[in-house]
């Protein structure tokens, strides 16, 4: 059987011309970029489709369920409400912050940070102190009773938590956690 002749490669400057006109070919094709989901238009909400299909909505009602489930639990249970949960086990997992660390790390307004962390304060959960570096700026760090109380706080949140991921499998726990580290990444970011 005759082999097939073999495509002849060019040299010289034929190489650089077909090298050129390669790179013209590529620079000219946009660049493939990962797959974006396509925006369904249903007749209910205009472009977000039913209410019940839009993920903000979802993640608000699922949040809020959630921290409502949570604070119930530490108000009946602790006398804390969900502000001041949220502050003191901040200052619990990450130690002394400034007040405007407290404001971003637990995404509260500044004025609700101020009511919970004066509230704290008196039921003698955390220290605030001036900066020593900057004395505008107020620290604030947990007690030894605040320190206490979380420790008591805790199991019952993990149990808590526990109660709404039994409702996946673990191969979706998984994918719900990595999941909501990327969105608290993205909603961080300026859209």
């Amino acid at each position: 059987m005759p082999s097939k002749p073999r495509p002849r490669t060019p040299t010289g400057g034929a190489a650089r011309s077909t090298a050129r006109a390669k790179t013209a070919a590529a620079a000219a094709t946009p660049a493939k970029s990962a797959p974006r989901r396509v925006t369904v238009r249903r007749p209910t909400l205009g472009p977000i489709g039913r209410l019940e299909d839009f993920i903000p909505f979802k993640l608000a009602v699922v949040a809020n369920r959630v921290s409502q489930s949570i604070g119930h639990l530490f108000e009946t249970r602790y006398g804390l409400q969900i502000p001041e949960w949220r502050i003191l086990m901040a200052l619990y997992a990450y130690g002394r912050q400034a007040f405007h660390e407290v404001v971003d790390r637990t995404s509260m307004d500044k004025a609700r940070v101020s009511r919970a962390q004066r509230r704290l304060v008196d039921l003698g959960m955390i220290d605030t102190a001036p900066d020593p570096d900057d004395g505008r700026r107020l620290l604030m760090s947990i007690t030894d009773t605040g320190a206490r109380l979380c420790a008591q706080i805790l199991p019952e949140a993990a149990a808590r938590e526990a109660w709404y991921l039994a409702a996946l499998t673990d191969d979706e726990h998984r994918q719900l956690d990595l999941i909501l580290d990327k969105l608290m990444v993205r909603s961080g970011q300026e859209p």
